[in-house]
């Protein structure tokens, strides 16, 4: 339920492909319409927010967040792609998808989405608690309802977002603990900075498709390379110092501490090279691959982190 799609090179002129054929829809393609990697995100990040908070042994609680968590995520994704299924037309990296494609139509793709959500969310109401289940209908509502309509009308989209993106592991710390303590904010707070140089990447890498697409994105704005320079580097700043947070409050270990600041020196320093760049390309590339490898490895050492020391 985070954020980050779209590519270049179909002119927005060119004709719509047409309504789709019915019986053509494999499961591939259905499976396809909850985007896979990007719900993954999602399940993992719940997960890790779930071990992070040394939970009391309870398998139904982690079946309801896993399943749970799985079904919302797939939900939000499919809606999203009913949502802009005329935008994914005109962009190269979306154009591929089933609805586009013309394998499965508008309407069945709206039923799958609500149907896959309702399921998720009553999965956590059920098998979790009120709260997580409460957070995950929350992170459907901005992702589908404001976050998408969003992303056609104001640059302000990347921001709001980004909030979808960082609920699942506090969803995960509050079926573990049922509260948000300190960690689980600093957990959110992570997701939220992290999304944000991670996305100014992706928009520059893939620039000329969202502007085909209709989308409204900062780097398509006057000095938008400027700008997006400078958004990297100051949420960048932003994310360190919160990761920094369980160091200075003391409540990691010495393993998160050294893991934190080697990471958080990594990302800072490939956003640096983002913003002083003359020839983004480059850079944006190396920032966006610097972005995948910096989170799941400091996930990873705060789990760790907590469960051993």
């Amino acid at each position: 339920m985070s954020q980050g799609d779209s590519n270049s090179a179909v002119d927005s002129s060119s004709p719509l492909i047409p309504e789709p054929t019915v019986g053509k829809a494999r499961f591939a393609d259905y499976l396809e319409l909850t985007k896979p990697k990007l719900s993954l995100m999602s399940i993992i990040t719940a997960l890790l927010g779930y071990f992070a908070a040394s939970p009391v042994k309870n398998v139904p609680v982690f079946l309801g967040l896993t399943i749970g968590t799985t079904f919302a995520a797939a939900g939000a994704a499919v809606l999203n792609q009913w949502l802009e299924r005329d935008a994914d037309k005109k962009m190269k990296r979306t154009q591929d998808r089933p609805i586009p494609r013309g394998v499965i139509s508008p309407l069945p793709a709206l039923f799958l989405g609500i149907v896959l959500t309702i399921v998720g969310v009553a999965v956590l109401f059920i098998w979790t608690n009120s709260m997580t289940a409460w957070l995950g209908l929350a992170t459907v509502i901005i992702y589908v309802v404001i976050y998408t309509p969003l992303k056609k009308v104001s640059p302000l989209a990347t921001e709001i977002g980004a909030l979808p993106g960082a609920i699942p592991p506090l969803m995960g710390w509050t079926a573990a603990t049922g509260s948000i303590s300190t960690l689980g904010w600093v957990l959110f707070g992570i997701l939220l900075f992290w999304q944000m140089p991670h996305f100014m990447a992706i928009s520059w890498m893939y620039r000329e498709d969202y502007q085909r697409g209709g989308f409204r994105m900062l780097v398509s704005t006057q000095n938008g390379a400027v700008k997006i320079s400078y958004s990297a580097i100051f949420y960048t700043i932003l994310l360190i110092a919160v990761t920094l947070v369980p160091i200075l409050l003391s409540i990691t270990g010495h393993l998160y501490s050294a893991g934190a600041t080697i990471l958080s020196a990594f990302i800072g320093w490939r956003a640096w090279q983002f913003f002083k760049a003359v020839d983004m390309d480059g850079p944006a590339r190396k920032l966006f691959f610097a972005s995948i490898i910096h989170l799941p490895l400091l996930f990873a050492v705060l789990v760790v982190d907590r469960w051993l020391f």
